[in-house]
């Protein structure tokens, strides 16, 4: 049976980091999976791309040269010191209200440096959008590597476990329920 985009593909951008910093992991996880049914249903052959496991833009450069973090505040700073308005903190703030989430520490930079539990948030956080992207036509991973970035690379979670090499693999299968 053919299907009705045989003809038309559409690529749209997984992630969207600079919006959801202040997600805790659940709801990273929740949120990639409360979009399964869309991408099911939609009419074209859809390859979801520009999407990665890390849940945070800590990783250096990703907001510009010399540019710091929404999820540490670091990028607030900047924002305020360029004389924009306070709007931008309480807008990027965290849960509570404060500007930031916490701290980059561990979230970013060599796998070496981050924890077994974070390790593990990443392959449950890699699999949830990979099993609701595969709901079309797939998914292309961003990016290959990073520099001083391995949440972000899919070359370092080959290495470090967080990717399978198999990409049908699934050490948490009934992620999205």
């Amino acid at each position: 049976m053919r299907h009705p985009g045989e003809r038309s593909r559409l690529k749209i951008r997984g992630k969207r980091i600079h919006d959801e910093v202040a997600r805790t992991n659940q709801q990273h996880i929740d949120n990639a999976c409360s979009r399964a049914n869309d991408i099911a249903s939609f009419p074209l052959w859809l390859i979801v791309g520009e999407w990665t496991p890390a849940q945070t833009d800590c990783a250096k450069y990703l907001n510009g040269r010399s540019v710091g973090a929404r999820y540490d505040v670091r990028l607030l700073m900047i924002l305020l010191s360029d004389s924009l308005s306070t709007y931008h903190v309480h807008k990027q703030g965290s849960r509570s209200g404060s500007p930031g989430v916490g701290s980059c520490n561990g979230l970013t930079g060599k796998a070496s440096s981050f924890s077994s539990s974070f390790k593990t948030f990443l392959r449950q956080y890699w699999e949830a959008q990979v099993t609701t992207y595969e709901r079309n036509a797939g998914w292309i991973q961003w990016t290959w590597k990073a520099e001083d970035a391995d949440e972000w690379s899919y070359q370092a979670g080959l290495a470090n476990g967080w990717i399978p090499r198999d990409p049908t693999e699934r050490k948490f299968p009934g992620i999205c329920g």
